[in-house]
Order: structure tokens, then C-alpha cells, then sequence
């Protein structure tokens, strides 16, 4: 199998769609822990919870208070005699540690040494008992991102259908008068490729031959396959065909805090899949499940992959996002240019999806197999 689908040539679609940013500043009336003099001095939202005005208390030397959240999350910040601590709870989790900082936003760096890999290990078998979706693992070595004042950050990433571009736009716009969402959140869509190895005898029979594969992705997500599916084999015998499949793939930048609370929002949407659910379309099969990576990971990582629960197939990202378009998001020219591409999005998924229709069944994909080759 080629080792780079992200150096093909890219079929003629947009290539890159800002989604509209859910903006959630925060108050800070006072910047230094010993202005505190009341509640009325703290943020109104910290790290995992909005604060409980009736929270505040005077202690020897100093204060404390407390930050929730709707599911149960917490914050506690005590400063006493020139020092400070804080409390989280996640989940039931709890950490606890000191802190140098002065400033209320100098929690941001004091985030990045609280290592979330326990409490994300608690999201995944949150979510993946529930939802076609993967949580990856923050391996203890990993950098940590957060910042002030929500806390840490992670990344969703998820593959969606050309059809279905306005209606993850106009989601995007709901999310911004949502109340429940507390927090910042940004996300973008991007023209990616990905390959999925469909597992020989474990799949349906139209799963096993190229025109099928072509067909079943042109239907769900309405983008072109790469190339035509190929039969391979790894070092052990095992064949499976692959197909090297391009599509949209949406990336967001939320925070630990917001993380099930916008999965449930995509979910209600029917942009994810729920646990469990047999079927082959989108969004349910396992190819078109989302994944939640720790912060940064969509950029670091290259070749990630991951198999469904049965092992029947094996979904593969040479990379999740890119760097150098991340940062050509700010010359894009607002909702009327982005609705535009969209449209154009549309118009071509259409005259694809018609085309490969008219193909499959006239029978031209026949015979079209090429031979075997050595498994990814």
C-alpha cells in the first residue's frame, strides 16, 4: 500500500472550511489572588466549573472558592499567607497540588503540570460504551495542553459526509446561543485522505470487491476514493481489502471539561453514531466513528490507526491535521464565502455520487481489481 495518501493529487473539492467559533469570554474582575476582597472578585469560570457565589469563604489568612459544572466537575482555589492550592475533581477523580501563581490567568501554565491521562482514561469508557467513537491514550511522557481559563484541551476529529457540510455549519451557529456549552470552541473542516482495511471473511460480500467498497463510500460520505480497492495480504495471510478513501474530515478544538457535552450535541445532530448500532452507513460503521485525541496529537501524530471492537476492519490516518492550513483558517472570508464553497462542496458530491451510481450499475467497475501487494 502506498505510504503517503496525503501527497495524492485532491480531487476538485474545497479543501479547507472554517466553522463559526463559539466564543465564551470570561470575567476577571480582579488579576491578583490577594485582591480577592468578596465572590464578586473571582472569575466567573475556572478551569471545571462556573463559580458558586455561595462558595466563598474567608479562611485564616486568606480565602477559598469553588467552580462546577453541570456534570459534576470541580475546582477548588485556596490562597493563604502568599500561597495558593488547587483542587480538581473530574468524574470523581480528584487532584490536588500548589501553585506559584500570582494571577488568576497563571493557572494556565500550572494546568500543563496536571497530567489528564486518568481523567481521559475515564471519558473513553464514558463515551465508547455509548458512541461510535475512539478515545486515544495520554501517554505519561506526552505534553500536557490546557490553558486559562478553562483547563485542558483536547481535539475531535471525525469524518463528514459532503451532504452534510451546512448542517454541521449550522450546528456551529446553535452552538454559539447554546447555554449548556460553557466553554470556547473552534473547529474547521479539511479535505483529508484516510484508508480503511475491510478484514477478508469478517465483512459483507459487497465490502469484498471493489466496486461495492467504491459505492459504499461514494453513498456515505460523497467524496472520491483515491483509487480503486485493492485485495492485500499482510505478512501472516491475513487479506483484507483497502480502500484509500478522501472525504471531509471535521477537526475541533474543545476543552476536557465540554468533551461529552459536544459529543452528545454532534450525536443528537446524527453526526456520531451510537455504541452498537449494526449498520453500515454513515454514521455508524465503525470507518465513520469519531476520535477524541489529547490536544496536540492532530498535528504530532503520523500513521495512526486503530481496529473496530470485532477486528473486522482497520481504520488508518496518515495524519489527522495540518499545521500549515490550521493557520490559513484567519484569510477566509466569513460565512456568505464559506456558505459558497459549501454549496460547491455539494454540487460536485452530487454529481459524483450520480456518476458512480450510473458506473455501478451499468457494470464498468468490473473487473477492475489489481493484483496483490503486501498489507500496510
Amino acid at each position: 500500500m502506498a505510504q503517503n495518501p496525503e501527497t495524492d493529487s485532491p480531487p476538485a473539492f474545497p479543501r479547507l472550511l472554517a466553522l463559526p467559533a463559539v466564543e465564551r469570554p470570561v470575567r476577571i474582575p480582579v488579576t491578583h489572588f490577594a485582591g480577592v476582597g468578596s465572590a464578586d472578585d473571582l472569575p466567573d469560570r475556572l478551569l471545571l466549573g462556573d463559580l458558586e457565589t455561595e462558595s466563598f469563604r474567608w479562611e485564616k489568612k486568606g480565602w477559598s472558592a469553588e467552580w462546577v459544572d453541570a456534570d459534576g466537575h470541580r475546582a477548588r482555589l485556596r490562597f493563604a499567607g502568599g500561597l495558593s492550592s488547587l483542587e480538581l475533581a473530574y468524574r470523581g477523580d480528584e487532584a490536588v497540588t500548589l501553585t506559584t501563581a500570582e494571577r488568576f490567568v497563571d493557572l494556565g501554565q500550572t494546568v500543563q503540570t496536571i497530567h489528564p491521562g486518568a481523567w481521559l482514561d475515564i471519558l473513553g469508557r464514558h463515551l465508547e460504551g455509548q458512541y461510535n467513537l475512539r478515545v486515544f491514550p495520554h501517554r505519561e511522557d506526552d505534553a500536557v495542553g490546557g490553558d486559562f481559563p478553562d483547563g485542558h484541551l483536547l481535539t475531535l476529529v471525525m469524518p463528514v459526509p459532503a451532504d452534510r457540510l451546512m448542517a454541521m455549519f449550522d450546528l456551529h451557529k446553535r452552538l454559539q446561543g447554546d447555554a449548556d456549552i460553557r466553554t470556547g470552541l473552534t473547529a474547521y473542516l479539511r479535505l483529508a485522505f484516510s484508508v480503511v482495511n475491510y478484514i477478508e471473511g469478517r465483512n459483507p460480500a459487497m465490502l469484498a470487491h471493489p466496486a461495492g467498497l467504491v459505492l459504499h463510500h461514494v453513498n456515505a460520505l460523497g467524496t472520491p476514493a483515491a483509487e480503486m480497492p485493492l485485495r492485500e495480504m499482510d505478512e501472516e495471510g491475513l487479506a483484507a481489502w483497502t480502500l484509500r478513501r478522501s472525504h471531509y474530515l471535521y477537526v475541533a478544538h474543545l476543552h476536557l471539561r465540554e468533551a461529552a457535552r459536544l459529543v452528545g450535541r454532534l450525536a443528537e445532530a446524527g453526526f456520531i453514531g451510537r455504541a452498537g448500532d449494526a449498520r453500515e452507513g454513515w454514521p455508524h460503521a465503525p470507518e465513520f466513528g469519531a476520535a477524541l485525541l489529547p490536544f496536540g496529537y492532530e498535528y504530532a501524530a503520523k500513521n495512526a490507526y486503530w481496529f473496530d471492537r470485532d477486528r473486522r476492519r482497520r481504520i488508518f490516518y496518515p495524519a489527522f491535521a495540518d499545521t500549515d492550513e490550521r493557520n490559513a483558517l484567519g484569510s477566509q472570508r466569513g460565512d456568505v464565502w464559506i456558505r459558497a464553497l459549501i454549496r460547491d462542496a455539494q454540487k460536485k458530491s452530487d454529481q459524483l455520487k450520480a456518476d458512480t451510481a450510473r458506473a455501478f450499475a451499468e457494470g464498468l467497475a468490473v473487473g477492475m481489481g489489481r493484483p496483490e501487494r503486501g498489507l500496510h
